[in-house]
């Protein structure tokens, strides 16, 4: 079968040139044998795969040259990156993966003969974010690319699951929340490609020297945060992550942000993990082991909107045991039905219910009900307050 090359994406040169011309597509196409780059034709969107082999035979790799039949488009080659040289049936996946199964990437080469690496811009236990220019489409792109791991590709297939029915749920965009693009295979790796958003909540706290925000505009914030938890849960689905580095400024203006990473999240009747949440917005049910549900999000959204005014987080917790010591000193301590049922209650009380002790790296010990949640916020909005005590309850 022949596949269609984009020669609009190929790179471009100065010297020597070489004219050829691609059947089918009535254009001419120059070539540099130094820099390798093809120039732009704006009527051409590609040439057959056959032709790009012909002409780029001595500037794929072996296992590239196989591996191009398969694909029925062909956007961008990445012929001047320095690629791996793999070879079929070797170990780590032919050569392309680490030790842990994550995709070793290269910057300026291809994914999947369409997407130029342009840089890593999140990094994760499921594997890592790319920055992609998509030649198909001329605009740059997320694209994630989980694990060769059998576990990781399980939980993201829930994942792509979750990401559809929110895409088909906000048709209209306005739930402030990551669409997905559309997912693929290439060398093994599952890969889901995103619009691409701007910085997120903790960069924007950190570019801000953690002094925090006004009330207004954590109040915009908010507003958008509630929306997207409204839609999720009328859909049943339980984030399960959300914290600062997971709401990202989207390209609408100051205040429009979206809610990024379903790699954790689940349906309330299929939960599958209990180590959920980042420690600092990790909710008590969860912390304890507690049946949990779409309630730990709300739990997270307080935790976040107080470090939006203070700029740091409200639950600072060294470690799970200080993270609940954290929590009851400014909400006190738990009904003792909630401690006596949790499943974990031993790690965090002692036989008669009561807290362990422990000192933290700073010498410091956290008593249950030692502060309030206007002097840790230092404020006496009560309207403010109310809100965060209505998603910590």
């Amino acid at each position: 079968m022949q596949t269609k090359l984009n020669a609009a994406q190929m790179p471009v040169g100065s010297c020597k040139p070489v004219l050829y011309a691609v059947l089918h597509l009535s254009v001419v196409v120059l070539y540099n044998m130094h820099s390798s780059f093809l120039l732009h034709s704006w009527w051409v969107t590609s040439v057959f795969n056959t032709e790009a082999l012909k002409h780029f035979q001595s500037r794929l790799t072996e296992f590239e040259q196989e591996e191009i039949m398969d694909y029925s488009e062909i956007w961008y080659m990445g012929l001047e990156s320095k690629k791996i040289e793999s070879a079929i049936g070797t170990p780590q996946n032919s050569g392309y993966d680490d030790e842990h199964g994550s995709y070793n990437k290269v910057l300026h080469d291809h994914i999947a003969y369409r997407f130029e690496i342009l840089e890593v811009i999140g990094k994760g236990s499921f594997g890592q974010v790319l920055k992609c220019l998509d030649h198909k489409t001329n605009e740059l792109i997320a694209v994630k690319i989980i694990r060769n791991k059998k576990r990781f590709h399980h939980q993201a297939l829930v994942e792509l699951k979750i990401l559809d029915a929110v895409r088909r749920k906000d048709k209209d965009n306005c739930y402030n929340v990551i669409h997905m693009k559309e997912y693929f295979y290439f060398r093994n790796h599952l890969c889901i490609s995103f619009e691409l958003l701007g910085l997120n909540l903790y960069e924007l706290i950190k570019k801000n020297n953690f002094q925090g925000f006004s009330l207004a505009l954590i109040r915009r914030f908010a507003q958008s945060l509630v929306k997207c938890l409204q839609m999720l849960n009328r859909e049943k689905i339980i984030h399960c992550d959300l914290k600062p580095e997971n709401i990202l400024l989207s390209q609408k203006g100051q205040g429009n942000i979206k809610v990024v990473d379903f790699g954790s999240s689940c349906y309330e009747h299929q939960r599958v993990y209990t180590y959920i949440q980042s420690r600092f917005y990790r909710s008590p049910e969860v912390i304890l082991g507690h049946s949990y549900g779409m309630s730990i999000d709300m739990w997270s959204l307080g935790c976040i909107l107080a470090e939006l005014y203070t700029g740091y987080p409200l639950f600072p917790g060294e470690s799970e045991v200080e993270q609940i010591a954290c929590i009851m000193e400014v909400l006190g301590m738990p009904e003792a039905e909630f401690v006596q049922t949790a499943s974990r209650r031993k790690l965090f009380f002692d036989s008669k219910g009561n807290p362990r002790n422990i000192t933290n790296s700073k010498g410091k010990k956290r008593r249950p009900n030692s502060k309030d949640l206007a002097s840790v916020l230092k404020t006496n909005d009560a309207l403010f307050i109310d809100f965060l005590k209505c998603c910590l309850m």
